[in-house]
């Protein structure tokens, strides 16, 4: 099933779409990443608790290749003053390179992550996805970067899914499908709160927060077409902006707002379009990889990653829209795309969440490394990657 083509989307796209010709392969790009610096981790005093929180967190943050011993590009000690953590970052030769103080382990962690690298971090971070219930139903559920503290946010008894963070973190937007509707649904993360952003007859998903969060991106067919439309979110005035027989799903936004990237089978099978959320004539986006591309997600360094259909899978690609003209990248040279539906960012701009095969797995695009977010007997899915929070 292609991640957040559900409902009705989906059953367009399985009838209407049939594999033809010669899938496009996904081109190396000869300037990618190959390798992580070495991290030599020599501990915490202080609080075992937070040294192991620490450890952990520099471990599945992906941006060290952590050595037991021995040289290394870093190495890391600290200790826990209070309820604070610092850490200090030296090289080989015991040279101090930078000092920082965060108010727990996961931010000590992405302060040094920021002072490094100059990112935002990832340990602060968390994802939402889907969990499947008795009855065959969907509820959302909720966990750190690393897997720990899984929560279930949804108790709908019914089917909760496609869950899209809102820029400011604060809250997830999804579709919540009962008995004779399907609606947008808002849930805040710090208030336990839910609302009904959207609720028109027919179909109404997608539910993409632009990025000053004041306007909302949603699929609807209010005369029988499956168009994309956009809304202030506090407002009623609809703005359409694709009229036609095809379907349009899955809309995100630019980072600065000023074009909407959305998945339409106007042409023959699902490929990638983008639009100004002013209106226009939509383009379709060229030079990308597979047959088939779908689920699409722009982050803040203006990549663009989305589910490309290779052969008879779903593998994570990646493009750079900086020059307004797609231009693909790869995991390293010599290694696989690797498989998975749906990808999502994280904040770092460097991984991603996908979905496969009833669980969801963390892909590192430089280096096409892969990992389970947690593994269980409940099959998970679609993911949502949010932005730091604190």
């Amino acid at each position: 099933m292609i991640h957040r083509l559900s409902g009705f989307f989906a059953l367009f796209f399985v009838l209407t779409f049939a594999l033809h010709g010669q899938d496009e392969m996904i081109v190396i790009d000869k300037q990618a990443r190959h390798a992580n610096p070495t991290l030599r981790f020599d501990g915490v005093s202080g609080d075992a608790n937070a040294a192991v929180l620490v450890k952990n967190n520099i471990f599945l943050c992906g941006w060290f290749d952590v050595v037991r011993s021995g040289n290394a590009d870093y190495v890391i000690s600290g200790e826990t003053l209070g309820n604070t953590v610092r850490l200090n970052v030296s090289n080989s030769a015991g040279k101090m390179i930078t000092s920082v103080t965060g108010s727990d382990p996961r931010n000590a962690v992405d302060r040094m992550l920021h002072a490094l690298f100059q990112i935002p971090g990832i340990c602060q971070s968390k994802l939402v996805f889907t969990v499947m219930t008795s009855g065959g139903n969907k509820e959302l559920a909720m966990c750190n970067f690393d897997g720990t503290e899984i929560k279930q946010i949804t108790r709908h008894r019914m089917i909760s899914m496609d869950p899209v963070w809102a820029p400011n973190g604060r809250s997830v937007v999804y579709s919540l499908i009962g008995k004779g509707f399907a609606h947008l649904i808002q849930y805040d993360i710090y208030t336990k709160l839910f609302r009904r952003v959207s609720r028109y007859d027919g179909i109404n998903a997608g539910g993409a927060l632009s990025p000053d969060g004041k306007y909302i991106a949603l699929i609807l067919n209010l005369d029988n077409q499956v168009d994309l439309y956009v809304r202030e979110l506090e407002g009623k005035t609809l703005h359409r902006l694709t009229r036609n027989k095809a379907v349009e799903a899955s809309p995100c936004w630019s980072p600065d707002g000023s074009m909407i990237c959305f998945v339409s089978d106007v042409s023959g099978r699902p490929v990638l379009y983008t639009v100004s959320p002013t209106g226009g004539t939509p383009k379709r986006l060229a030079g990308l990889a597979g047959s088939e591309r779908v689920a699409p997600e722009w982050s803040r360094e203006n990549k663009l990653t989305y589910s490309a259909r290779v052969g008879r899978n779903y593998v994570v690609a990646v493009a750079d829209m900086s020059s307004g003209t797609p231009v693909m990248e790869n995991m390293g040279e010599g290694v696989q795309a690797a498989a998975g539906e749906g990808p999502t960012w994280a904040p770092d701009g460097r991984h991603v969440a996908v979905e496969e095969n009833g669980m969801v797995y963390i892909v590192d695009t430089w280096l096409g490394k892969k990992r389970a977010l947690f593994r269980g007997k409940t099959k998970i899915g679609q993911p949502g990657w949010s932005p730091i929070l604190k």
